[in-house]
């Protein structure tokens, strides 16, 4: 049972945090869409597409690192981030880049900060995710005291 509750904390870590960076990065690509003078809808199902990616990704590094893997959870987390990163980095590729780049300074500077904000997102998404999964799954299932520590109180 102990097993399950710290694999639920690392799932609970990675869908709070996962949640909150989708819709974060689904508001970045309106801002980039708006800057661009392209199309600005937003779709249910593509919202929750983006916000179900930015999850699904971290699921697994994040149940590892609940169940106190940390070499497996720190891989599994960065080979999410990785896929969040290539996506960042696609997706503005799909963007007019003369709608975005050539329309003048204040514009220019402004693509490029959100642009920028895309990897800053995700890089601060992997991190939380990981140091919420380890705190979720310390305070719901406490460590046993160590052998040394109760042989110590004995004496």
């Amino acid at each position: 049972m102990t097993a399950a509750l710290r694999a639920l904390a690392g799932a609970a870590a990675a869908l709070m945090i996962g949640v909150l960076a989708g819709v974060t990065a689904r508001v970045l690509m309106r801002l980039v869409a708006v800057v661009a003078g392209g199309e600005t809808g937003f779709s249910l199902s593509g919202s929750l597409a983006i916000v179900a990616l930015f999850v699904v990704a971290m699921l697994p590094g994040a149940v590892a690192l609940g169940l106190g893997r940390r070499r497996t959870g720190a891989v599994l987390l960065w080979t999410g981030a990785a896929l969040l990163l290539f996506q960042s980095a696609v997706i503005p590729l799909q963007e007019d880049r003369a709608a975005l780049f050539g329309a003048g300074t204040v514009t220019t500077v402004l693509a490029v900060v959100l642009l920028l904000s895309f990897p800053a997102l995700v890089l601060a998404q992997t991190v939380a995710t990981a140091r919420a999964a380890r705190l979720l799954a310390a305070r719901l299932v406490p460590a046993a005291p160590r052998a040394e520590a109760t042989v110590g109180a004995a004496r």
